[in-house]
């Protein structure tokens, strides 16, 4: 019986790695979803990204529900890091993206065509570790910690968080799927990952333990108690202006639908395109949306908090303490 147990999950570790070397198909990177077969109707085209299960999972219920699908024919691109996607918003290329509060603050404030639309991700950054004694940030003082995606924005809140108490960890980046190859291989023992990475590496090595949660550090100093306002949806300002009425839609059903869900967030699952599942299986995503929290908030109306979760992420640079401009924020008139 413990001969077939190692063999299934020698099995099940080879399954995962392949996928991992492999990504997403590259047929997947760029395609339509809703109503394609009308090439009168105009088109949205939306930058999302593979890994962004939580954040996005009630914006694809609302496409879902109809009434998009009817005026205009929503084309999907997808990001496949986050400096692919800073330079996607500089471009002003795309209606509108799902990606990080941070990466979105950033490049408006370089003059990006963007507004914040909604907040939708706020619990996602949590440390893995094959070692007991190795769960909270503090136990990696003077030692390194691997952490994904390349520029997460968990390092800066952490570090603004502790008050030079993790000024001693060396957090080392590195790219989302060579970190998950590592840590089921055994040769990463300890990283800071978001989810549903953070799910994919439990379930693909059993000694990988659950440790400290990034959001909870959070709440506990800031007192936000929503968590972060980690990731959600922008739009490009020059499409908010000519397109009022759909922009609004897809905000107001969004928020019902995120509503409606944040009961039972795997009911969404089957709403996702399917090249989700290449990165992510259906299995894995379901059992990641149990750590993350479900919830939708117009940024207008957090907007004190984005302010105040900026202003960490931007801690020592020129703009730490520059209010962010109003027009940042969408408000439906």
């Amino acid at each position: 019986m413990h001969g077939r147990n190692t063999i299934r999950f020698i099995l099940t570790v080879s399954l995962l790695i392949t996928l991992v070397s492999e990504g997403a198909p590259a047929s997947s990177r760029n395609q339509n979803s809703g109503n394609t077969n009308n090439s009168v109707l105009p088109s949205l085209t939306l930058y999302t990204n593979g890994f962004a299960t939580g954040p996005q999972l009630a914006l694809w219920q609302a496409i879902k529900q109809g009434r998009i699908q009817e005026n205009y024919t929503i084309q999907v691109k997808w990001w496949q890091d986050l400096d692919e996607l800073y330079g996607t918003l500089l471009a002003g290329a795309g209606d509108f993206w799902v990606g990080h509060t941070d990466i979105f603050v950033k490049a408006a404030l370089q003059g990006a065509p963007i507004q914040l639309l909604l907040t939708t991700g706020w619990r996602k950054f949590y440390l893995v570790s094959t070692d007991t004694n190795t769960l909270h940030i503090k136990d990696f003082k003077n030692k390194s910690l691997a952490v994904t995606p390349p520029g997460s924005p968990a390092v800066p809140i952490l570090r603004a968080l502790a008050d030079q108490e993790y000024d001693d960890v060396s957090f080392v980046f590195e790219p989302p799927l060579t970190l998950l190859k590592k840590l089921i291989q055994g040769q990463t023992t300890a990283a800071l990952l978001p989810e549903p990475l953070v799910t994919r590496a439990l379930s693909a090595n059993p000694r990988l333990v659950l440790g400290e949660n990034v959001a909870e550090l959070y709440t506990k100093q800031s007192g936000y108690l929503r968590g972060m306002p980690i990731a959600g949806i922008a739009v490009n300002r020059e499409t908010a202006r000519t397109c009022p009425e759909i922009i609004a839609w897809i905000a107001k059903e969004t928020m019902k639908q995120a509503r409606i869900l944040a009961p039972s967030p795997q009911q969404g699952v089957d709403d996702l395109p399917q090249a989700f599942q290449a990165l992510m299986p259906r299995d894995v995503i379901e059992a990641s949306l149990q750590r993350e929290q479900l919830d939708a908030a117009y940024s207008y109306e957090i907007k004190s908090e984005i302010e105040a979760y900026m202003k960490m992420i931007l801690s020592g640079s020129k703009d730490a303490d520059a209010p962010l401009p109003a027009r940042l924020f969408w408000q439906h008139q």
